[in-house]
């Protein structure tokens, strides 16, 4: 018999059988899963500053969109000064798109 207790050379490396009812099984599945996906949230998927490019995936428009909105006040951005890159807010970007639905303006306008 080898250390373990229980087990002999001849089980050594031929693996074990277990019999489990369904509920457990997808009990350790949900776990598995929960371990290896945990949930992502909005902040977890995007940065709290974005660029041109990262804000238009955000926004679901080209980067040329976001160029032009943020040049009419439409959206807020930030810059350095004139010529530098702008950069996004992704909360202010989300308090803006908010405020589209319940106003009923558009972007587009």
């Amino acid at each position: 018999m080898s250390p373990r207790a229980g087990v002999t050379d001849e089980h050594v490396g031929k693996g074990i059988s277990i019999e489990l009812r369904p509920a457990a099984i997808r009990a350790i599945a949900e776990q598995v899963a929960a371990i290896l996906q945990p949930a992502r949230t909005v902040k977890e998927l995007w940065p709290e500053w974005m660029s041109v490019e990262t804000a238009s995936r955000y926004l679901d428009v080209s980067p040329e969109r976001v160029r032009k909105l943020a040049a009419r006040g439409a959206i807020p951005s930030y810059s350095e000064g004139r010529g530098c890159r702008r950069f996004f807010k992704r909360s202010e970007l989300d308090e803006c798109m908010g405020g589209l639905r319940e106003s009923g303006n558009g972007l587009y306008g």
